[in-house]
């Protein structure tokens, strides 16, 4: 009984020691209300510009028919973590990207204003790795005296990717204010990855190699979800002065679809004055399990003036709290070998994605300014709170974030009009940096009572993005 609770012990130990790690934030798109530079991703007003109309009701203010015909980012990502897994170990993610973003129209039916989009959203594309390879006093010195020869590795993956299909209709109650509709359909795919190994090899008094004291843990996951959630707006012109309100219904599961895998290892560990020789074997892989992914409620208000050379444009979004759930929950299998029965009861729960998001308010101020009739200059700011809730002290199973820090997002350019068209293009750029982001492991001191793993501190991390955007709207 003693070493079969040592092991219960051992195996959560083991999963907890993991950090709960720009994937939880709700405005990364440029397509949020912060996005001045992008015609018509605004709630109050888009001045006869529209590509894409988050608040629906803006498309019966200035009712046409048209087309986008391309909107394409030209991306630079980078995420740095200093120290990552040690004193001069930095966990590193850089991708260069090009990324078509959508295809969009307006329609227009006698009263009736229609719209439609078909939007890719990259929110993250985070790989890196990171090993520790030298002599080091790994081991106790009541068995192997001396310094270790060891070897730590780490690499850990998140890809994220959204599609949004939507359709929408506005329509003028009166000459200052009109109403919309949306219907979102949402598909997310995340594939995310971590895993650690730390090895060292046990110092004998004999020439001969010494056995090799291990633990290694892996966990993947990928799912695909798609889900659908309704939108209602408001829009009210008064003169110069322009109002706008926004309210997006909790996302809707239609269907969701996920594998699993993970596998726990430790060899050899030897645990100081017990006099106990710790083995173990977990592992365990679930194909065919159902995911569910939430959004929350949200309640937008913007309001914009315009004054004699354009406009100044503020907005805000509040996002209600969702209370923790499981993205996917895995059957009740075997994850211990040998399968000893009590031990296996609850180890499932070890295996799980689990999801949590706090309230969240985001504001953005943009401002428009006329060079000449055909010429308009562009420049936003928005806040990105993350949505990520803090490191629960109880275990909580597997967290689906690698970067959860607080960023900010800008964006310069200008709008060139035609008659039959508008073209619209310019700069992005997003930062956010934190000092408190939790190591995954730190093999800077690597021990049997840490199980190789070390003792996890609070590092710097940084990421920064920036773009090119080009948008074409055709009049037809």
């Amino acid at each position: 009984m003693k070493r079969k609770l040592l092991t219960v012990s051992l195996l959560i130990l083991f999963i907890v020691n993991k950090s709960n790690a720009q994937d939880a934030h709700y405005w990364e798109s440029s397509f949020s209300p912060g996005g001045f530079l992008l015609p018509g991703a605004v709630i109050a007003n888009d001045r006869d510009s529209g590509l894409f109309y988050y608040n629906p009701a803006l498309l019966a203010i200035h009712p046409k028919n048209s087309v986008s015909i391309s909107a394409n980012i030209y991306e630079f990502e980078r995420v740095r973590i200093r120290d990552g897994i040690g004193r001069n170990k930095p966990l590193k993610s850089s991708r260069p990207r090009i990324v078509p973003q959508m295809v969009s129209g307006t329609l227009i039916f006698n009263k009736l204003a229609i719209g439609y989009a078909l939007i890719h959203n990259p929110i993250i594309s985070y790989t890196t790795g990171q090993r520790q390879d030298k002599q080091m006093d790994v081991l106790d010195n009541s068995y192997s005296p001396g310094l270790e020869y060891y070897v730590g590795q780490y690499s850990a993956s998140n890809h994220i990717n959204q599609t949004i299909a939507s359709i929408s209709a506005g329509r003028k109650l009166n000459e200052r204010l009109a109403l919309g509709f949306t219907m979102e359909v949402q598909q997310r795919s995340q594939d995310i990855f971590e895993d650690y190994r730390s090895r060292a090899i046990v110092n004998t008094d004999t020439t001969v190699l010494g056995p090799v004291t291990s633990s290694s843990y892996s966990y993947e996951a990928s799912y695909t979800h798609i889900g659908m959630r309704m939108k209602a707006g408001l829009s009210y012109d008064a003169g110069k002065h322009h109002f706008g309100l926004l309210l997006s219904s909790p996302m809707i599961t239609l269907k969701g679809f996920s594998v699993i895998q993970s596998d726990l290892y430790i060899s050899n560990l030897h645990i100081p004055n017990t006099g106990l020789n710790e083995n173990l074997l977990a592992n365990d892989r679930q194909t065919e399990l159902p995911a569910r992914y939430k959004l929350p409620f949200s309640i937008a208000a913007a309001y914009a003036i315009d004054y004699n050379k354009g406009q100044i444009y503020l907005a805000a979004e509040y996002f209600s709290k969702v209370s923790g759930y499981n993205i996917i929950t895995p059957r009740t299998e075997s994850f211990i070998r040998p399968d000893t029965g009590n031990i296996n009861t609850n180890t499932s729960a070890l295996l799980r994605l689990r999801d949590e998001h706090k309230k969240v308010t985001n504001f953005a101020l943009g401002i428009s300014y006329f060079l000449n009739p055909n010429f308009t200059a562009f420049g936003s700011f928005r806040t990105d709170f993350s949505y990520a809730t803090p490191e629960p002290a109880e275990f909580n199973g597997n967290r689906p974030y690698k970067v959860t820090w607080n960023t900010w997002h800008a964006q310069l350019g200008g709008n060139f009009r035609r008659r039959k068209f508008n073209l619209r293009s310019g700069l992005m750029f997003s930062y956010g940096r934190t000092s408190r982001y939790k190591q995954p492991v730190n093999f800077d001191n690597p021990n049997e009572y840490n199980l190789l793993l070390g003792n996890p501190g609070y590092v710097k991390g940084v990421f920064f993005s920036t773009g090119l955007l080009f948008s074409y709207v055709h009049n037809l």
